[in-house]
């Protein structure tokens, strides 16, 4: 083992820090030529700080996701040990295996959670320090403790039916636990913008009334079932600006940042509630959930292999028991992150091509590209987004067209 962890160690060193290198001193942001000057070039709209401020902030971040995923993967291999440690505790405290389960589940994410605190925490700074978070300590910790329950009371719930599953059809439990994935995500995606946003926000009704009317002109034309218009202090959280339609049927949701409505102009907005809109009205979130359900149908079945190949292999160096023992849920969680960072260039390819999708469906109904332009250009300048990103960063973190790309778009309405 400890030839394993220094080669694990060694190896990312190596990759560590030719991160380093090429998210801190390449040149990530060129434009090409034939842009310079025009409405998609940085510089004829943003100051020299702010390009400088964007693309900083983009290298920090880019930065800290490279080397964060894979610092985790490497976390969960060597904390098996310490998930015998946390099985075997739970087993002398409690005899009911409810209570082991919990017991474990609690255990193994708070110290998860611990141990991930300082590069929360840092990105949570470096917002600050970029005037992007308006977050003060007290709603960095309230929002902490509200994700730490909501994670642990999930975590236990889907621990639960993977061992009760498990117990049941050991050579189909991949299966049946995708099958019953299905409605808990459509339950979620329900139960979202009622029950789980408002844990973290204060939603009311929009106080602009012309606003209001405008919007819900373009949802009847729309034909979304709304006859409300929320705004959500996010002015709290950030600087940032941001709007969406979320939920299902009667449980949708037209919702604008507050900030979005101090800095963006009445048409500016309609073009981007237009775009929210087209995710509702194209059906973006059924699809979603649809290619959701469709690669985790793969995903399960990949990491119903890796599972039993694992353990078969090195699970008793470790002292994992076998397949049921609740120390072999960190090998699971592994896998699942491995997947998870290993799927992230399919499924924000998807996700690029159904925001593109919105952005068509926005100039059709409001076919007004200059303002759509203006709006976005204030989104680079607020939100510091660069207006371009490098591949592999478009691949791994981009779930958006780049700016650059959608101004070049709006272009073509651009009269």
């Amino acid at each position: 083992m400890k030839r394993l962890y220094a080669v694990l160690i060694a190896v990312f060193g190596v990759y560590a820090l030719a991160s380093i290198i090429y998210f801190l001193k390449g040149d990530l942001f060129h434009i090409p030529l034939a842009l310079v000057g025009s409405k998609a070039d940085p510089h004829t709209f943003m100051t020299a700080q702010e390009i400088g401020n964007a693309e900083s902030l983009s290298r920090i971040r880019s930065l800290a996701y490279f080397l964060s995923s894979p610092l985790q993967m490497g976390l969960l291999l060597v904390l098996l040990g310490v998930g015998v440690k946390f099985r075997m505790a739970a087993e002398k405290l409690f005899k009911a295996s409810f209570l082991q389960i919990v017991v474990f589940v609690l255990l193994f994410t708070l110290l998860m959670d611990v141990l991930f605190l300082p590069v929360d925490y840092f990105l949570y700074k470096m917002d600050q320090s970029y005037g992007i978070s308006t977050e003060t300590l007290f709603t960095f910790w309230s929002d902490k403790g509200k994700d730490f329950v909501l994670n642990l009371l999930g975590s236990i719930v889907m621990v639960l039916i993977f061992k009760w599953v498990l117990k049941r059809s050991p050579n189909r439990w991949w299966l049946w636990f995708w099958l019953i994935s299905i409605p808990l995500i459509l339950f979620l995606t329900f139960i979202q913008p009622v029950v789980l946003d408002p844990l973290y926000n204060d939603f009311q009704p929009l106080q602009d009334q012309v606003l209001k009317e405008q919007i819900l002109q373009l949802a009847a034309q729309s034909h979304i079932p709304a006859d409300q218009v929320y705004q959500v202090n996010m002015s709290e959280r950030t600087s940032a600006i941001n709007a969406y339609v979320n939920g299902i049927g009667g449980n949708a949701r037209i919702v604008l940042w507050d900030t979005i409505l101090n800095k963006l102009q009445p048409d500016e907005i309609l073009t981007v509630m237009a775009h929210e809109m087209g995710h509702y009205v194209e059906r973006h979130i059924y699809l979603g959930i649809a290619y959701g359900i469709a690669l985790s149908f793969i995903g399960f079945w990949l990491a119903f292999h890796a599972y039993r190949w694992f353990l078969g292999r090195w699970g008793a160096r470790w002292g994992i028991r076998g397949e049921h023992d609740l120390a072999a849920l960190p090998v699971l969680l592994l896998i699942a992150t491995v997947m998870s960072f290993a799927s992230a260039p399919a499924q924000n390819a998807f996700s690029r091509v159904i925001e593109h999708r919105a952005d068509v469906y926005s100039m059709k109904m409001t076919g007004d590209g200059r303002a759509a332009i203006r709006a976005f250009q204030q989104i680079a300048k607020v939100n510091l987004s660069p207006v371009t990103q490098p591949k592999l960063v478009q691949w791994f973190r981009g779930s958006h067209p780049t700016i650059m790309e959608r101004i070049l778009y709006f272009e073509h309405y651009d009269h």
